[in-house]
């Protein structure tokens, strides 16, 4: 099976797993337009209007965009425990990333890796990245059950700003965006699943020869303070 006609299955098989079993949430927040409120039976049986919270996406479990790294160090400590973070610095962006490998946060998915972003000016909270399948791929099924977990609670958690939901749209270069939502105050939570192609034979030049399988991926999930203005080292506008 050539590349193209196994990224299709793959895209087909998490399509049907996401559609599985959540065409009533779907249906109810989706199809309603993330409508603030939804439809519940009440004791005489009637349907009656029940509010949807809106979504506040403030940081990642107890660690808080705007905290600092010493506050950011204590939520990592009381959320995943373990050693200490290493700590890394991304010398173009001027960014600190406290980063805790081989977290073992759902069942029957990869161990993932979390990176809490310090901004290059504040010094301060700004993003959360999750990696499942960061050295080099997991298996693609396990890859797209944790999808589709974590597309499922983020449809059930409340409303999310006007026009900023998206639910499995395939982009240009193969990637798929899960998801992506933003709150009331444009701070978003960002879910993507890359699909990676394995060479059966590495030897072989490329060409329809040689046979590529995508039976690998990665799947990252972002917390983004501000999406439109990130805090990273940017050289002024006119500067030189």
């Amino acid at each position: 099976m050539d590349l193209d006609a196994r990224a299709a299955e793959v895209e087909q098989m998490w399509i049907g797993i996401v559609r599985f079993g959540m065409v009533a949430v779907i249906c109810a927040v989706l199809a309603a337009g993330c409508a603030s409120s939804v439809y519940a039976q009440s004791s005489s049986g009637q349907p009656t209007a029940q509010a949807v919270e809106p979504v506040i996406i403030d940081g990642y479990r107890s660690a808080r965009f705007g905290t600092s790294e010493a506050e950011v160090k204590r939520a990592i400590k009381a959320d995943l425990g373990g050693d200490d973070p290493a700590r890394v610095v991304n010398e173009i962006e001027r960014t600190t990333a406290l980063v805790m490998p081989h977290q073992a946060l759902l069942p029957d998915s990869p161990p993932a890796t979390v990176s809490y972003i310090l901004g290059a000016t504040s010094a301060k909270l700004v993003q959360v990245n999750i990696v499942w399948g960061d050295n080099g791929g997991a298996d693609i099924r396990q890859i797209v059950l944790t999808a589709n977990a974590l597309v499922q609670y983020f449809i059930q958690k409340g409303s999310y700003a006007k026009d900023s939901l998206v639910v499995n749209q395939k982009l240009p270069d193969g990637t798929i965006l899960a998801f992506r939502g933003a709150d009331a105050q444009g701070r978003m939570v960002l879910l993507q699943l890359v699909p990676i192609a394995d060479a059966s034979d590495a030897k072989k030049p490329e060409g329809k020869d040689k046979l590529v399988d995508v039976n690998k991926g990665m799947l990252k999930l972002s917390y983004i303070e501000n999406p439109a203005k990130p805090d990273i080292f940017r050289i002024e506008k006119g500067r030189f």
